[in-house]
């Protein structure tokens, strides 16, 4: 098959792909879905999904050829059956291999591969570089404590909630699950000095949260779908954001950070304005459910850090839309620029939900338990951000924290 019919193909490829992953949530994860494909039907759609993407790459560097050829620009090869060979060399034969010893072999539903020599890479001290600074701090809140009170959540294990989710939440990626922002110690925001455990664990964290092993539960199309991102996120840890792994993960004794907001609060990314997107509420049920309380987390300058487009236009905004409800993932329609601001992570003191509990681990819990619990969360948040505003780099002291709904 030839020209034109076979760059229809691989579009139509991507389309079956796409609408059948919006319904079927197969290229994302949810916490609330409680069954999931197998295995093996989940690695063949990854396949299909990869010969429509690859057909869909070849075709644009064929017709860009093409039409610089046509407009008498040199280009390099001038014979299209090297142009050919090129390709099959430097695309797909590398993509394939990539893609048979990555996700078609290796699960993303687990995070058996993650590494703590992979957190403590210079890589990531090179990347932090790049911003004004990479911190992670505790909030102000924790110098009101007793430290009866601080002993209480020191030994505990967390879901943890992370805002904003920006783009790209460089600062939680950085500072929260590499030492590029040196690990969790007893200072607040304002300098202020809290103790820190006694014989602390190696582990990141583990200077404040003496049995913390993070872990983070991200969109499976963010895990599995691209060489390079596939390899970050499960050396770091990241597993498919779905509820029966985030419950292995919990019952082993491991803290799961989860960006509740998803991809819709990365749509408000924007310098200055600070927006938590809180509709989803499945993480406080799951927490419930496991008898876990929340850990609040904000990071100052990841909602800066790739700012987009306030209005974009109607058809930008239904295309990528679509697109995330298909993967999970949000492409903006117009990136305003990239830049490098401070980037500070704050911890803020846990949310009780004890009170909330089930009698047993896994016992399905009431809507109305649900709605407090995420109300406290909500609060939480709120006071941290309030709280901690004025006292990290960046200026954010005349910031306002925004609750979005739809």
């Amino acid at each position: 098959m030839r020209g034109i019919d076979r760059d229809v193909l691989s579009l139509a490829i991507l389309a079956v792909v796409a609408s059948v992953s919006r319904r079927t949530f197969i290229m994302r994860g949810v916490t609330y879905r409680s069954t999931v494909p197998e295995l093996w039907k989940d690695r063949a759609w990854k396949s299909f999904m990869y010969v429509g993407l690859l057909g869909f790459i070849d075709a644009l560097l064929r017709r860009s050829g093409q039409i610089l050829s046509l407009l008498g620009v040199p280009i390099f090869p001038r014979s299209e059956r090297l142009a050919m060979i090129l390709r099959l060399v430097l695309l797909h034969g590398p993509w394939v291999i990539w893609a048979i010893q990555g996700p078609l072999s290796t699960s993303t539903r687990d995070d058996k591969h993650w590494s703590d020599s992979a957190t403590r890479a210079s890589i990531w001290f090179r990347f932090g570089k790049l911003f004004k600074s990479t911190n992670i701090l505790l909030s102000e809140e924790w110098v009101d404590l007793s430290e009866e009170q601080r002993e209480r959540w020191r030994d505990r294990h967390y879901v943890i909630g992370m805002h904003p989710h920006g783009l790209l939440p460089f600062g939680a990626i950085l500072s929260g699950l590499t030492w590029a922002g040196g690990g969790l110690r007893g200072t607040t925001t304002s300098g202020a000095e809290v103790p820190e455990v006694s014989n602390p664990g190696p582990l990141l964290h583990q200077r404040f949260f003496r049995h913390m092993k993070l872990r983070a539960a991200v969109a499976s199309g963010a895990v599995g779908c691209f060489p390079g991102v596939f390899e970050m996120f499960t050396k770091l840890g990241a597993f498919e954001c779905t509820k029966p792994f985030i419950v292995e993960r919990l019952r082993e004794d491991k803290d799961v950070a989860i960006f509740s907001g998803g991809a819709s609060e990365s749509a408000f990314a924007c310098p200055g304005r600070y927006v938590m997107y809180a509709k989803h509420k499945g993480f406080v049920r799951l927490a419930l459910e496991e008898r876990r309380d929340i850990l609040p987390m904000w990071c100052f300058g990841d909602e800066s850090a790739i700012p987009q487009a306030r209005n974009p236009p109607r058809i930008w905004k239904c295309l990528t839309q679509f697109f995330k409800e298909a993967t999970g993932l949000l492409i903006p329609p117009a990136i305003v620029g990239l830049r490098f601001p401070h980037l500070t992570l704050v911890t803020g003191v846990p949310v009780s939900l004890e009170d909330l509990w089930p009698e047993k681990v896994g016992t399905p819990v009431s809507d109305q338990a649900v709605e407090e619990g995420h109300k406290r969360y909500m609060q939480a948040q709120k006071q941290l951000f309030d709280r901690n505003k004025a006292l990290v780099p960046g200026g954010h002291e005349n910031g306002v924290l925004e609750f979005a709904f739809d």
